[in-house]
């Protein structure tokens, strides 16, 4: 049975994938790593007569995007906006039917061959969007081997997630896949990125259409502050920054780079990137202050962040489309971009 608020509802058992794409799309949109090292990647048929998405998990980065070389793939009835891992066996997707879906990851003998059969477990989506899911972002597990159950103990409920969406939504929603909090509307035009304080899971920072970015607390009555709103500079992205729990990397739609301070509202420092609208944000997993940035261009960027001063650290256009994804190799620290030209590429960021 699976609890939403004073109501329960029969859950249906989860979908075992049997079928796998023939090939991967052109259109790579998301890269995202297992803790283990196994790329999950994402695509979304723009150009079809279905507007469809795949996810495909691979053992390494280097096998990806051969599908052929893929564990295995599955085709849902939507595009994916962003894909996230929660933990060692599972990771949450951001669907553009405004749908959140929960996928597992599983292993099992092969019925008549001595190999290991791969498989997702598709459970139930939930769809609390009106709109397309534009972004979504998580706090961290300090549980990462916890398998997500609705039978988990309900008084260790703790947020994990929050999605924005074209209708405006900003939903929090819990470690058991409940809505803890709901606003609406949070950004009227539409939100565009959402980015979850890693240092508190009461914290986190939307940005809208409007022009406008948010900071809400939700130990607060009034949950919500305005710090930054500028139509000649309006963001396209957000993301805090480690170790910085009041400073904010915001990216904006004329592809300049700023570093906000949340309690003071000022802009600490910026940089002109490139020309157009940035959309991607990833910072390095072992080297704090470096940030990989991509957008509406063939280039992808690393960026250096210090307290009050960004500059490029690196630069690269391998890719011959709109660069889309953008992850970090959990083991080595290597740097891995996709995007809309079906290219997979590592790049050798200076130390």
């Amino acid at each position: 049975m699976l609890p939403q608020g004073d109501l329960v509802f029969t859950q249906k058992p989860p979908v075992i994938s049997n079928y796998t794409p023939k090939s991967v799309d052109d259109h790579i949109d998301v890269l995202e790593f297992g803790h283990s090292g196994q790329l999950f990647l994402a695509t979304s048929s723009l150009n079809k007569r279905s507007w469809t998405g795949d996810l495909w998990w691979f053992s390494s980065p280097e096998d990806a995007p051969q599908a052929d070389k893929a564990f295995t793939g599955y085709r849902i009835d939507s595009g994916i906006a962003q894909a996230k891992v929660i933990n060692s066996k599972q990771l949450v997707l951001g669907l553009d039917s405004g749908a959140l879906q929960l996928v597992s990851t599983n292993t099992s003998s092969h019925e008549t061959r001595d190999t290991l059969h791969h498989f997702f477990d598709m459970l139930p989506s939930y769809c609390e969007h009106d709109d397309r899911i534009s972004d979504l972002d998580t706090w961290p597990d300090h549980e990462k081997d916890q398998i997500l159950t609705p039978e988990l103990d309900k008084g260790g409920r703790s947020n994990m997630i929050v999605t924005g969406g074209m209708d405006g939504r900003v939903i929090v929603w819990d470690k058991n896949m409940c809505i803890s909090n709901l606003f609406s509307p949070a950004h009227p035009s539409g939100v565009i990125s959402v980015a979850c304080n890693k240092s508190d899971n009461q914290i986190f920072g939307t940005a809208g259409m409007d022009g406008k970015i948010k900071v809400w607390n939700l130990r607060n009555i009034k949950s919500c502050t305005t710090v930054y709103s500028d139509e000649m500079e309006p963001p396209a992205a957000i993301s805090w920054v480690p170790g910085h729990p009041h400073t904010l990397l915001v990216a904006s739609r004329t592809g300049k780079v700023l570093l906000l301070d949340t309690e003071t509202k000022l802009v600490r420092a910026s940089l002109p990137l490139m020309d157009r609208e940035i959309r991607t944000l990833r910072w390095s997993v072992d080297r704090p202050d470096l940030c990989a940035v991509a957008g509406d261009d063939v280039q992808v960027h690393v960026i250096k962040v210090e307290e009050s001063a960004i500059s490029k650290h690196y630069s690269n256009q391998s890719h011959k489309d709109f660069v889309r994804g953008l992850a970090w190799h959990p083991t080595s620290g290597d740097l891995w971009s996709s995007g809309w030209d079906k290219q997979v590429i590592k790049h050798t960021v200076p130390k």
